[in-house]
């Protein structure tokens, strides 16, 4: 504790103890004497706060009007560089523009207008063998240009000069951009039209404005006053003005440093602030602005008067006041008595309303004086324990014993803090207490002030703190380590990609070896895919970006999908897959395509992790829900494959955590599928447990609720054949709506390979075109890409819909396109699409999203069902 507080301190309770005198009367001359001291006394102590009101204010005013000043600087040094910088820009557009020109007068155009634009004092461009393409080679000779500008023009595209002085003395600044294919652009920027742009004047007409290189030198000069103009160095012109070398030396620092600020100088004679702060540019310049002192002072100059005028006033006021006082100098005693009172109110007022409990000590006695009311509100003593020393029959001491304890222990020599934690059986609760110690003196008595305050929720807000920096450096940790197996997991399958296409390319002639590789480089771009949906789902849950579908779905069709598709995975290891469903409420309402990928995590990774000849297994058993209108079940996923030790079961569902085991390496992923599944099933309002031993294989259980679907839906959608038809392409037509060559020519050749016929389309709106101008059912299915030119695949889609065709409504519209997410889903839904099929293509899922159609369309069942966006 300071030692400014520690008299605070002593004062406070001096006040407090004092006792009003019990002395005779003094005699009136005596009193007389007192008043009069009193009177001059209090008119010294008020001229002396008049006094330093005055200095106050006036510093407080010089303080504001430098700050207005600065901001005002830093605002024009801000222009400044943006004048610059648009012109440095629109140089580069023009060099643009001049490359794209077909002819001599039309690069003339261009850079006429421009030179009217900027205000240029001269524009001369070249071409790439140096004949003057526009201007007069004249206005360019300049004083100072740089032996290396042209050069620099050259090799890094644009470059600037400082000042330099013109034909004619004025200052110029020399701007070069070179033209893309050959050839360069020169013009000459004059310092006074920056300057007129910038604002010439400042603060009231009265200041102006210099920019300075860091060493001092004068890069543009005040606009006002012309004959400070053949300065080139501010140094120089303060020195002139009889500033010494030591004020000048920590100005010019700060100068060469590029820093901020302000300082008085004399400038031809007068005191003058000068404001600097740097201008943000490639140039190391400052913008320096000049008031003179006298005006920033004038306002404060008419405060002042006004507060000297008051105070004389008030000091004729207290004297008056004082003067009256003297005749009632006997009740002076009363009047006292009543102030002490009024401050031991007080005193007792902070007591209530304060956090903090103070203690009174007297060394000398060995016993507390004083203890602030709030210690039973705060700490769950009152104050008439500790004063008495005996702790009430409450039952329970420790803390008071201790806490006593604490107090009365040898109090040090010189104001401490310490930090104790202790548990208060008082209050029922742990507590961080912070303990300041202030040894001082009351008269001749030894005293000790001790200020305990309750700090526990601080202590428990560091202890968050610090444990969230914890899992912080633990989340990164795991994050650089899944990055270092990610690289490891993603080359594998490109690599395969990269030397199964060259083993292709050398074995052209080999149709076996050729179609080999290509079966290898499906699988490993399949893999690699897999990879990249993992991390893009863990990137979108993660920004809290996820977003669900709710559309209507057949619950055994997801496991129909499910078995189909690892039926064949299974197979080849000689595992035995089965499916128990016990599913009374078949139709429900959510997200399809999330759900499948729920249980395809889990069944793959039990498919991966179960050795050859295992038994995987997936149990659906209904609930009683928890809500009308809903279901509730238990899914369970088991197998008997190599299970996991409980150290990893409880960082399982951790983002980027995987086993480090030698079975494991031998298996291929990312880290993020349980991660993405849990985050799913919790967004579903669902929740998944699992329960393991190494060896004896893994059970997860998924726990889910979903609405049910409002209406049965007429027809039942026709179950989906594995097999896939390749005579359903036969004589189709359709219109492809694709902006990319390559993707083009994919989606041509595997169509037009099963004999279907396909009309391309480069944007949304050609497709369009070319469908409003087909008949009647000359085009079978338009397949349809998002991001095209012109128009999108969005806007395409609603706009075919409402085009008129006969076939408008009725038309199959597919969406090919990268946009894989949720949102991307729904978003084709909306614009009237009727299936969803992400990139890179798969054949198989167009072939099925097809024939779903057709099989709706034979059926007559309503499209809303939106089956074809799973």
């Amino acid at each position: 504790m300071t030692a400014y507080r520690r008299r605070r301190w002593k004062k406070m309770f001096r006040k407090v103890w004092k006792r009003p005198e019990t002395e005779e009367k003094r005699g009136s001359r005596y009193r007389l004497t007192a008043a009069i001291a009193a009177v001059s006394i209090l008119t010294l102590a008020v001229s002396g706060i008049v006094r330093f009101c005055v200095n106050y204010i006036s510093t407080n005013v010089r303080s504001t009007t430098i700050q207005t000043i600065s901001e005002l600087t830093g605002s024009k040094a801000a222009t400044l560089a943006a004048i610059l910088d648009e012109t440095a820009r629109d140089m580069y557009n023009v060099t643009y523009a001049l490359s794209a020109a077909k002819d001599r007068r039309s690069a003339s155009l261009i850079l006429e207008a421009f030179q009217e634009s900027h205000e240029l004092k001269a524009l001369v461009a070249f071409d790439k063998e140096r004949n003057v393409l526009y201007g007069d080679m004249e206005s360019l000779v300049m004083k100072g240009i740089p032996d290396d500008f042209s050069s620099q023009v050259e090799s890094d595209g644009f470059a600037m000069s400082d000042t330099l002085f013109g034909v004619d003395g004025d200052r110029e600044i020399l701007l070069g951009a070179a033209i893309p294919g050959g050839g360069v652009v020169y013009a000459a920027l004059s310092t006074d039209s920056l300057q007129k742009t910038c604002g010439e004047d400042t603060y009231l007409g009265e200041g102006y404005s210099y920019v300075v290189e860091r060493n001092g030198n004068i890069i543009i000069p005040p606009f006002r006053y012309s004959y400070e103009q053949i300065y080139e160095n501010i140094r120089v012109l303060l020195s002139d003005s009889k500033n010494t070398e030591e004020e000048l030396e920590p100005f010019m620092k700060a100068l060469s440093d590029g820093r901020s600020g302000s300082v008085v100088f004399m400038i031809n004679g007068q005191e003058q602030i000068l404001c600097f702060t740097p201008v943000e540019t490639e140039k190391e310049w400052q913008f320096v602005t000049v008031v003179p002192l006298k005006v920033v002072e004038k306002e404060g100059t008419r405060i002042m008067q006004t507060t000297v005028c008051m105070a004389a006033m008030i000091i004729a006021v207290i004297i008056i006041a004082l003067s009256t006082a003297v005749l009632f100098y006997l009740s002076a005693q009363r009047r006292q008595r009543k102030n002490d009172r009024f401050l031991l109110d007080i005193y007792q007022a902070i007591s209530r309303n304060t956090d903090t409990v103070i203690f009174i000590l007297n060394k000398r006695t060995g016993r507390l004086d004083y203890v602030f009311e709030n210690s039973e509100r705060l700490l769950g003593i009152s104050f008439d324990e500790f004063l008495k020393g005996e702790e009430q029959e409450t039952g329970t001491g420790a803390f008071f014993k201790e806490l006593q304890a604490l107090l009365l222990e040898t109090c040090p020599v010189e104001g401490c803090q310490r930090k104790i934690h202790i548990y208060n059986d008082r209050l029922h609760r742990d507590m961080w207490l912070k303990i300041l110690t202030c040894p001082f003196y009351l008269g001749n008595d030894p005293k000790c002030i001790y200020a305990v305050t309750d700090i526990t929720k601080e202590q428990n807000d560091r202890e968050t703190i610090a444990a969230a920096v914890v899992a912080a450096e633990q989340a990164n940790a795991a994050k650089s380590s899944f990055f270092s197996n990610m690289s490891h997991d993603m080359r594998t399958p490109m690599n395969g990609i990269i030397g199964m296409t060259a083993i292709a390319k050398r074995n052209i002639e080999n149709k076996d070896r050729v179609m080999d590789c290509l079966n290898k480089i499906d699988f490993s771009s399949k893999h690699l895919l897999d990879l990249i949906n993992d991390v893009l789902d863990m990137s979108k849950i993660e920004s809290g970006k996820l977003a669900l579908a709710s559309e209507s779905f057949s619950l055994p069709e997801i496991f129909n999908d499910l078995e189909a598709i690892l039926k064949s995975q299974c197979d080849d290891r000689k595992q035995k897959l089965s499916f128990d469903l016990h599913i009374k409420q078949e139709r429900i309402r959510g997200d399809a395509l999330r759900l499948k990928q729920i249980f395809m995590n889990l069944l793959s990774n039990a498919v991966k992790f179960t050795p050859i000849g295992g038994t995987i297994v997936l149990t659906a058993e209904e609930r009683e829900p928890s809500k009308p209108g809903y279901a509730a079940w238990r899914f369970t996923v088991a197998d008997n494959g190599i299970g996991m030790s409980s150290d990893f079961q409880k960082v399982i569902f951790t983002p980027f955590e995987r086993v480090g085991d030698t079975y494991v390496y031998q298996t291929e992923g990312t880290g993020l599928g349980l991660a993405i599944t849990k985050n799913l099933i919790s967004a579903m309002g669902g929740q998944i447990s699992l329960k393991s031993e190494i060896g004896h294989g893994t059970t997860f259980f998924v726990d889910l609720e979903l609405p049910l679907q409002e209406k049965e839906p007429a027809v039942c959608k026709p179950t989906r054949n594995p097999e896939m038809n390749e005579a359903f392409f036969a004589g189709k037509r359709f219109l492809l709506a694709e902006d990319n060559a390559i993707n083009q020519e994919v989606a041509v050749e595997l169509l037009c390979g099963y004999g279907a016929k396909v009309d391309v389309a480069a944007n949304g709106d050609q497709a369009l075109t070319y469908f409003k101008g087909s008949t009647p059912g000359y085009y079978d299915a338009i397949l349809m890409d998002i991001q095209m030119p012109v128009m999108n695949g969005y806007d395409a889609a609603r706009a075919i819909r409402s085009c008129g065709h006969i076939q408008a409504e009725t038309i199959p519209i597919i969406a090919m396109t990268a946009n894989v997410f949720t949102e991307d889903v729904l978003a084709a839904r909306n614009a009237g699409m009727d299936a969803h099929i992400p990139k890179p293509l798969d054949f198989e899922q167009l072939y099925y999203a097809l024939e779903n159609r057709a099989a709706d369309d034979r059926s007559g069942k309503d499209s809303d069902d939106k089956s074809a966006f799973r």
